[in-house]
């Protein structure tokens, strides 16, 4: 790359500046803790402790790690080797994975000002050739939608994938504008962004689109007519073409066949209303890009059931206006036009099927790639007024960078709810009052805190909400049931648990633990016969050692209140099935066979 004004000037001191900008605005996530889904991907994922576990990783769905409770509907077993590594280096101590992610970022921050030097370039020299791709790769670095990606752990796929698919097509790029190049060059040119595309896939199913974008670069150098006349052009892509083939197979084997969740999440929409609300989606998504503010995390669909309805019909217009306007402007100025709408769109319209199996379908993290586009579009817009006179090229990065202040500002603003579960929740009740889910996720925070009276109140408040709603959500109902169940129980409320207990119960009757929280309840206040029942249930579930025994040991003392000690005898000898030097038991056996009781 030609930057005409020295390697310093063209390339260090950007790269500088970019990186110095990511760590000034995401340096206080270092000291964030782990929160939301973090807990389960990575402080209860037994895959993330060893290297060994690789194989296993490759060989299941994302969710292999846990027994039973989740569909086989995503595969991205290489973001588990990137927490293993994490895990290696930095135990569970949140602070050096928190950097792991904001590094990331700096680095993607550095490459999308390497793509753009290369595709877009400016003119002039020195400082006045890189301003447009530098002024582009500002805003990419510290736009406010990719403040999630950064400050959440469980979001390193993101990241990865991004760079991943960025390293390819900088490479793509390269070999596309180069007059000559030599034998090795050519070859790793080939093989490269083929194996990082793989690779790509293998941490979120997003990266499909790269080579599209590829092939909308090459169009725009070389022409389209040019390109699908050349028979180079298919040779070209076989090599995408085998690492398809190669992660459909393993995702295939991996997934058992399943591609899409058996049951769905807002299942009440209809096909035509679910279209419709990704449409709502998808415009949501463009006026977040351009007006990154009033997007607080985690809220509830709101969902549209017409077309008619204001909401849905703008959002329809936003939809098609959008990509034409940019289409036909950009035309005017640039070959580069049908590229940057690809690197807008594509990645965004795989998570229009969020609603399906997300109770929270717009997420800022979707949007990490397609700010790439929008850095490109900035880029290509200051490259063209440079171009046309430096008056209006100056004024308009003077103009970008300007704007980048408030967007770091607004950046900071939306990192620092991913600091704690608690913060978390907190910003999404703060906009969403009624967030069922988010109030019963304070109300967890609130029991791992010790404030069970607390968090029942906030239990029953979320509980009441969903029921109460137009289309309640039937899954969350029995999360909301089994955590208020236990914390009345910790809370000492032992009425209400009871109650509580078996309102859950009926919806899950085989969960052994909390039959067995039941039976201790009924055994308190002296339902020894319902107390025996529920004990026998809870051993015949039960998959614990210790909980079979306590469940065994409980129902035998019900019967010694009952007076059946014969029955209460051999409810002790076959716990101790399960505890064979259990001192206590022993002892109680060796009483009732002597008849001492």
């Amino acid at each position: 790359m030609n930057t005409n004004g020295g390697f310093f000037k063209g390339t260090a001191l950007p790269v500088i500046v970019l990186a110095l900008s990511v760590f000034a605005v995401y340096y206080p996530a270092l000291g964030y803790g782990f929160v939301y889904d973090d807990s389960e991907l990575i402080l209860g994922n037994r895959w993330v402790l060893s290297f060994s576990n690789i194989p296993e990783a490759f060989s299941t769905h994302t969710f292999g790690f846990r027994e039973e409770g989740y569909q086989a509907i995503s595969y991205r077993p290489l973001l588990f080797v990137i927490y293993m590594a994490e895990y290696a280096l930095f135990g569970f101590e949140p602070w050096g994975w928190h950097l792991v992610n904001v590094t990331a970022h700096a680095v993607n921050a550095a490459l999308v000002f390497f793509i753009l030097r290369q595709a877009v370039g400016g003119e002039g020299r020195g400082y006045a050739a890189i301003m447009p791709a530098f002024a582009g790769a500002l805003i990419f670095a510290l736009h406010p939608m990719n403040a999630e990606s950064v400050s959440w752990l469980a979001t390193m796929a993101e990241l990865t994938f991004t760079f991943l698919c960025l390293a390819a097509f900088y490479i793509e790029a390269r070999r596309t504008d180069a007059t000559a190049c030599g034998a090795f060059e050519r070859a790793a040119s080939r093989v490269l962004p083929a194996l990082f595309f793989l690779c790509a896939l293998l941490l979120k199913e997003t990266a499909v689109v790269l080579p599209v974008i590829v092939f909308a670069y090459q169009a725009a150098r070389v022409g389209l007519k040019n390109l699908l006349s050349t028979a180079s052009t298919v040779s070209r892509y076989l090599p995408y073409a085998a690492a398809s083939v190669v992660y459909g197979g393993m995702r295939v084997y991996a997934l058992k066949g399943e591609v899409t969740p058996m049951a769905t999440l807002h299942s009440f929409l209809s096909p035509y209303e679910f279209a419709l609300n990704a449409v709502v989606l998808l415009a949501r998504y463009f006026k977040a890009l351009v007006l990154p503010f009033g997007e607080p995390p985690l809220q509830l669909m709101d969902p549209v059931f017409s077309l008619m309805e204001p909401r849905a019909a703008l959002c329809a217009l936003v939809v098609v206006a959008v990509p034409v306007v940019l289409a036909v402007t950009l035309r005017r100025i640039t070959r580069l036009w049908l590229l940057t709408l690809a690197i807008v769109i594509l990645p965004i319209l795989p998570t229009l099927y969020s609603p399906a199996i997300s109770r929270f379908p717009f997420a800022d993290r979707y949007l990490y790639f397609p700010t790439v586009g929008l850095a490109m579009l900035i880029s290509i817009v200051l490259a063209w007024a440079s171009s046309r006179s430096k008056v209006w090229g100056r004024a308009g990065i003077a103009i970008a960078l300007v704007a980048a202040l408030p967007a770091a500002g607004l950046a900071r603003q939306k990192s620092a709810p991913w600091a704690s579960d608690l913060t978390l929740w907190s910003a999404a009740l703060e906009f969403q009052s009624a967030n069922y889910v988010a109030i019963h996720s304070v109300g967890a925070a609130r029991m791992t805190e010790g404030r069970f009276q607390e968090a029942v109140s906030l239990l029953e408040r979320s509980l009441q909400l969903n029921i109460s709603s137009s289309h309640p959500d039937p899954s969350m109902v029995i999360l909301t049931r089994k955590a208020l169940s236990l914390a009345a129980l910790k809370a000492g409320m032992f009425d209400r648990a009871e109650s509580y207990h078996e309102s859950y119960l009926e919806l899950v009757p085989e969960d052994a633990q909390y039959l067995y929280n039941l039976a201790v309840l009924k055994h308190r206040r002296g339902a020894f016969n319902e107390a025996a029942e529920l004990y026998e249930r809870s051993a015949l579930y039960s998959r614990q050692p210790d909980l079979s025994k306590m469940a065994l040991s409980g129902q035998s003392e019900c019967f010694l209140a009952l007076g059946r000690r014969a029955e209460a005898l051999d409810k002790l000898r076959e716990a101790l099935k399960y505890a064979p030097t259990d001192a206590f038991i022993l002892g109680k056996v060796r009483e009732l066979e002597a008849g001492a009781l």
